[in-house]
């Protein structure tokens, strides 16, 4: 029997139903706020495992991509990660939040 906690489990439907939300009122604004989130998502991603490729530098001086794949980050890693994330959706978004530009931050 299939374990309903398995993420390879889910079987989700492969069209959406149903209108598309629309958030502002010109549909062009909605398209290029979905192609912002997701680009930056990517890029978020991407900073993700570069800092596990620098980390995997740091302690061992070289590294593979089993190593990069096996990559556990503890929880004081996942804290720093976390609070960048936070951050860099924060900058992204802050615009659209009505929030006057700041400082960038690393």
């Amino acid at each position: 029997m299939n374990d309903p906690h398995d993420p390879s489990a889910v079987m989700l439907p492969r069209q959406t139903k149903g209108k598309r939300p629309q958030f502002f009122d010109d549909p062009a604004i909605d398209q290029v706020m979905t192609f912002v989130v997701e680009l930056a998502t990517e890029l978020a991603v991407v900073r993700t495992r570069l800092d596990t490729v620098e980390r995997l530098l740091d302690e061992h001086g070289s590294v593979t991509r089993a190593a990069i794949d096996a990559y556990e980050a503890g929880p004081g890693v996942e804290a720093e990660r976390d609070a960048w994330l936070a951050g860099y959706f924060r900058r992204v978004l802050r615009m659209h939040a009505g929030e006057a530009p700041g400082p960038i931050e690393s």
